[in-house]
């Protein structure tokens, strides 16, 4: 069973890492759980002017997308690639009219030309397929601790991360798996023993 090392994704994939973590399943908190904690999250991570209003219904696409891209993302660990989530994020790419520009020195560039929340979630559709293209995007990946579930970069050298850290998710895992290991060889042995002196009493 492999650790991982990790950390802050590079570039645009930062972006995206920290999108997926406005839901912190531990400590029960979550970035998008209102209009109002949206539209802060968006203005603080520069996709949206501040004093840009929203309305529900843009946050509920807005935590669609995000949920989409959480399931891309836990298909790097190993997941099963889910349809579904594929599905929505096209249907957002349609929707949010991604434009090129071409650039005399940087050669070209994607932009976002929707209007509203199309255009936040096209920035960050931009960010995924620009680390898709870099190939940084396999190592982004979801916590393999069920209860965490927080995307990190896996730095490891081989790509065979699974926790978001060894200290806060790797050691517990560990722990819990020995002592399911232990705790059903000592059932185990306690059935034997049962047995043999039943068998001895008859």
């Amino acid at each position: 069973m492999s650790s991982s090392r990790s950390g802050a994704a590079p570039g645009q994939l930062g972006l995206v890492q920290s999108f997926l973590n406005t839901l912190d399943q531990e400590a029960g908190r979550d970035d998008l759980s209102d209009v109002h904690a949206a539209q802060a999250w968006l203005a603080s991570n520069r996709l949206v002017s501040p004093g840009t209003e929203h309305d529900d219904a843009d946050r509920r696409r807005l935590v669609e997308v995000r949920g989409a891209i959480l399931g891309l993302v836990a298909a790097n660990g190993g997941a099963g690639l889910q349809r579904r989530a594929v599905t929505t994020l096209n249907e957002a790419a349609r929707r949010v009219r991604l434009g090129v520009r071409i650039h005399p020195d940087d050669g070209y560039r994607l932009m976002a030309e929707g209007v509203g929340i199309d255009r936040p979630i096209g920035e960050l559709l931009i960010s995924v397929t620009a680390s898709m293209a870099a190939g940084t995007w396999n190592r982004l990946k979801v916590c393999s601790n069920d209860a965490c579930q927080e995307a990190y970069y896996d730095t490891s050298r081989n790509r065979s991360g699974r926790w978001c850290s060894m200290a806060k998710c790797g050691n517990r895992m560990k722990g819990r798996a020995y002592r399911h290991r232990h705790g059903a060889a000592s059932a185990g042995s306690g059935r034997g023993r049962s047995r043999e002196r039943a068998e001895a009493a008859s």
